[in-house]
């Protein structure tokens, strides 16, 4: 076994033979040159993980060339003795870093969250959500294996859309749940968006229906075809999320307490939440027909329902007729002309809001409407949220009793008389 300082001398001094010759350094333990019969030179780095009784391993560093010199591999095989000396087996360390690349890389992943998560949880808006992921997250993300992923690389994608507020706090929802996703996978150990606050948004959107455009929207739901009426006047009743109300389960859902208990993989903030079912909202449940399994708005029987904006369409229509009949019938009875029916545009998300905007006005506090419509923040985002799961059940009950209360009054036409604030039903 020959064996002395490898240099650029020394390398090209070495002969090809009938067989693989190699020249040990005599410097640095492990670290040679393998010369082949063909003369293609080499430097190899070889090993043992767990002493003498250990199978010795090799590692290739690279053949000799452009970057590989004497000088440059003496370097790396000075980086890899220092790994070994961690206990780090370099052969290993590639093997998984290369089946990251192939089952973990970024760009490929972001077709596995879609297929696994975002098409049956984001209903019609899954495209959009990927579409988002594959022009700004996977350009400079690429194949990178997620484990690797640091917030700062996520950051860098956020300096890209810094003057898009809106775009940066969708974006940043999408790839928080991905990260999220992954790690309940395993797939990661942590989720590098634990260290990202949400970008600035866009001003804050104050759209809220008035009473006759609320009453308008609720006849309006009668004229869309099963299961979109129902759903459509689920989200009103219990004030939750499109998405988490449209992928609804059965097995969520306990009769004999009137609870919905919405799993925090299903939610958009990741947090467990319990929904306490006003008489309203039992009552469209009860339409249904309470079963033990299987979701309840569904036109496949297997996915959650879809073609919102679809839907939207037909609900704006059928809503613009309703209200201008309640003007008509407004107008006869004052014996003047009727105005004419408009709708300022709004969105489903807009119910939420014009909930708990009612509430605040039956005295429901205003950290109690954030409990309902199960928003996070200060302490309650932290580890005092996960354990208070039932804090404030009692009181979100009250509340959403007295928005469904109200709102019986508003859709039948009886006066609010018996719908009692709540800050008078304290005193």
């Amino acid at each position: 076994m020959a064996t002395g300082k490898i240099t650029k001398r020394a390398v090209d001094a070495v002969q090809p033979g009938p067989s693989d010759a190699f020249l040990w350094d005599d410097e640095l333990r492990g670290f040679g040159l393998k010369v082949t019969p063909s003369g293609k030179r080499s430097y190899v780095y070889q090993y043992r993980i767990g002493g003498r009784g250990a199978k010795t391993k090799r590692w290739t560093i690279g053949s000799h060339g452009s970057p590989w010199t004497a000088t440059t591999a003496r370097a790396e095989a000075e980086r890899l003795a220092l790994l070994v000396g961690q206990g780090v087996d370099p052969v290993e360390a590639e093997r998984v870093r290369r089946k990251q690349a192939e089952t973990l890389g970024f760009k490929d992943y972001v077709d596995t969250f879609t297929d696994a998560y975002l098409k049956t949880e984001w209903g019609d808006s899954w495209p959009l959500a990927k579409r988002r992921l594959e022009m700004y997250a996977v350009p400079l993300l690429k194949d990178r294996p997620l484990p690797e992923i640091r917030a700062g690389e996520i950051v860098a994608i956020f300096d890209k859309v810094r003057d898009k507020p809106a775009l940066a706090r969708n974006l940043h929802a999408v790839l928080r749940k991905l990260f999220n996703w992954a790690e309940k996978r395993d797939d990661i150990n942590v989720s590098p968006m634990h260290k990202i606050d949400p970008p600035a948004g866009a001003k804050a959107r104050k759209r809220v229906l008035n009473d006759d455009e609320l009453l308008a929207l609720w006849r309006a739901t009668y004229s869309l075809n099963d299961p979109f009426g129902p759903f459509v006047r689920t989200l009103v009743c219990t004030l939750q999320r499109r998405s988490e109300v449209a992928g609804l389960a059965w097995p969520e859902l306990a009769h004999n307490e009137q609870l919905w208990r919405l799993p925090g993989e299903r939610a958009k903030n990741d947090a467990d939440h319990l929904v306490p079912l006003n008489a309203l909202a039992t009552a469209e449940l009860d339409l249904l027909g309470w079963k033990r399994r299987g979701l309840l708005f569904t036109t496949t029987g297997k996915t959650p329902i879809s073609g919102f904006s679809r839907m939207k369409g037909i609900l704006d229509a059928k809503m613009l007729v309703e209200l201008q009949r309640i003007y008509d019938e407004r107008a006869d009875l004052a014996g003047e002309p009727a105005e004419k029916a408009v709708i300022p545009a709004w969105r489903l998300h807009d119910i939420r809001r014009t909930g708990t905007t009612r509430m605040q006005g039956l005295g429901v506090q205003i950290e109690v409407t954030e409990k309902v419509i199960n928003h996070l923040s200060g302490e309650t985002a932290g580890i005092r949220g996960v354990y208070n799961l039932w804090e404030y059940l009692d009181e979100k009950r009250r509340a959403l009793d007295a928005w469904g209360g109200w709102l019986d009054n508003l859709v039948s036409g009886r006066t609010a008389d018996n719908v009692v604030p709540i800050a008078a039903a304290r005193a």
